[in-house]
């Protein structure tokens, strides 16, 4: 009788172990999924700052070139104006 209760005491403890070990396998997964999703998010929070800068830069261009481009087109017209008037 004190044999099987024995080993009923060993299997109950390893039991009680591998639970603990799965446990504690899952929150070590955990913290390094939660690392590189922070590190990710770190990035792309980089990432999407410089395409912002770009596209600030391309808007502040494009508006330039587009004066340009109108100031052009109204000097063009007011040299057809006075070449028609001549």
């Amino acid at each position: 009788m004190s044999n099987k209760k024995l080993i009923l005491s060993i299997a109950a403890g390893a039991a009680v172990l591998a639970g603990a070990a799965v446990i504690v396998a899952r929150k070590r997964s955990q913290k390094k999924y939660e690392a590189s999703i922070s590190e990710a998010k770190a990035n792309f929070k980089g990432k999407l700052n410089e395409l912002q800068r770009k596209a600030q830069k391309e808007y502040k261009n494009a508006s330039s070139e587009t004066g340009d481009i109108v100031n052009a087109a109204k000097d063009r017209a007011a040299e057809w104006v006075k070449a028609s008037r001549a």
